[in-house]
């Protein structure tokens, strides 16, 4: 090679510094456009945000549309008193804090571990549990949808069975 050609390719250190600081920009802007919401252990972290503020109405945003479907349907049957009380799943409650310890992405598809670092229930802390999590519309949500499908399954069978106990006494009679 040319010595001038060769001076022409090289780079100082100042130079070397502005061109890495522009790479790692424009690679965090392609993570940022690419994962849309930072990933699904990020949508764990904005509902402990949600849960500390003690306003749950954003917390239906999270979750699949077929998991807010199934969460409704538990309401109607067994409604609760507050808000709090009604939520699927204890683990997101207020005061309850957890760090993401495991992410794996497989498609649209997800499983994040996390461990309870605070938690109302003294026993929670230091528990480990992994959330499904599954990309819908373009956002990572939370997908609760085989475990409310066999709560509901439950609910409705001791329901059977408590108006069977009810027609049985009666029968007795």
């Amino acid at each position: 090679m040319e010595a001038g050609r060769a001076g022409r390719y090289s780079m100082k250190g100042g130079d070397m510094r502005r061109t890495f600081a522009v790479a790692l920009a424009i690679l965090a802007a392609v993570a940022l456009a690419c994962g849309g919401d930072g990933g699904p252990g990020a949508v764990l972290k904005m509902m402990q945000k949600v849960y500390s503020s003690d306003n749950f109405d954003d917390a239906y945003k999270y979750y699949t549309k077929a998991t807010v479907e199934l969460l409704n349907e538990m309401n109607r049957i067994n409604p609760k008193s507050s808000k709090e009380q009604s939520l699927a799943d204890k683990r997101f409650v207020s005061g309850a804090k957890w760090d993401v310890v495991e992410e794996k992405i497989d498609g649209d598809t997800a499983h994040v571990k996390v461990r309870y670092t605070a938690h109302p229930v003294e026993n929670m802390k230091g528990f480990e549990y992994t959330y499904r999590m599954k990309k819908e519309d373009g956002s990572w949500k939370i997908d609760m949808e085989d475990e409310l499908k066999a709560a509901l399954s439950m609910m409705k069978n001791m329901g059977a069975l408590a108006g069977f106990s009810e027609k049985l006494k009666k029968a007795i009679k």
